[in-house]
């Protein structure tokens, strides 16, 4: 159902597309996909990266992207109970997934620890807007200021390497097309 929607698809292509310009993947032994959904973006970023393990707090989506990984042999998956993760990563990437926690300072000082030293975190999601992206259901944000996502990323450590809009969603509310940018912050953890 959630993979039906093109736009979704095409998002998770071209991010996946930046971040491989961007991060030497060829560097990058194990990968996480945090707030994986389907495994949209994770599933084009595993032909790069030795290991990914996507991640997520539903059943439901772990289940559908167990079904696709199976014959994708450097990928697996982590149902999340927490935030806290056991293990570190080389990388981490998150696709519009802040927006939807509460408290996005203790998510990203959480997910930091995980990053191995000289690792990479790349957070892609909404700029602020007015909530219309969402319409009518309520999210805990609607979107960020990069510089907030930026200074948070700093002050756990990482060197912020880029800060672009890596996609535009366009979508029609109220009988008007609106332009919806997603933000992609990634930050280099120092050694």
């Amino acid at each position: 159902m959630w993979d039906q929607h093109q736009y979704r698809v095409e998002r998770a292509q071209v991010v996946a597309n930046a971040i491989k310009s961007k991060i030497p993947l060829s560097q990058v032994k194990t990968a996480l996909d945090f707030g994986c959904g389907t495994g949209l973006l994770g599933l084009n970023l595993a032909d790069s990266v030795g290991h990914i393990v996507l991640s997520d707090t539903s059943s439901g989506m772990i289940e559908q992207v167990n079904q696709k990984i199976q014959t994708i042999g450097n990928a697996s998956t982590l149902q999340l109970a927490s935030d806290e993760l056991s293990r570190s990563f080389d990388l981490i990437v998150s696709l519009m997934v802040l927006h939807h926690i509460d408290d996005v300072g203790r998510q990203i000082a959480s997910l930091s620890k995980a990053v191995e030293p000289g690792g990479y975190i790349c957070l892609c999601d909404l700029d602020k807007e007015d909530g219309s992206f969402h319409q009518d259901d309520t999210v805990p944000h609607n979107g960020f200021e990069r510089a907030f996502i930026e200074a948070l990323l700093a002050k756990n450590g990482f060197e912020i390497m880029d800060s672009s809009t890596v996609y535009t969603n366009r979508k029609t509310i109220r009988g008007e097309e609106r332009e919806f940018p997603v933000f992609m912050v990634i930050g280099k953890k120092g050694v």
